[in-house]
């Protein structure tokens, strides 16, 4: 399922019924993904300011993948670029 994200609160919210969905309490998201209980619910409470590192950490435990969408008519040199850095993934 492909969700457009708007803003940090609903990235947060969606994080939040999937671990819910997996029947993890807040703390044992925390422990899985290096995390602790205070970022968790710093996150899923929409706060601006959680590092993006560790947001990466949780989704990766929760099997949250992210795709972003390029704008349109990127020049052909920005192009590959981009598609290097996807290779060296």
């Amino acid at each position: 399922m492909i969700v457009k994200i708007n803003d940090i609160k609903q990235l947060g919210s969606i994080a939040k019924h999937i671990r819910q969905s997996q029947s993890l309490d807040q703390e044992t998201a925390g422990i899985l993904s290096g995390n602790g209980l205070t970022f968790i619910s710093q996150f899923e409470n929409g706060k601006e300011s959680v590092e993006i590192g560790r947001v990466f950490k949780l989704f990766e435990q929760l099997g949250i993948e992210i795709e972003i969408n390029l704008p349109p008519n990127l020049p052909e040199k920005t192009i590959k670029k981009i598609d290097q850095l996807n290779d060296n993934s």
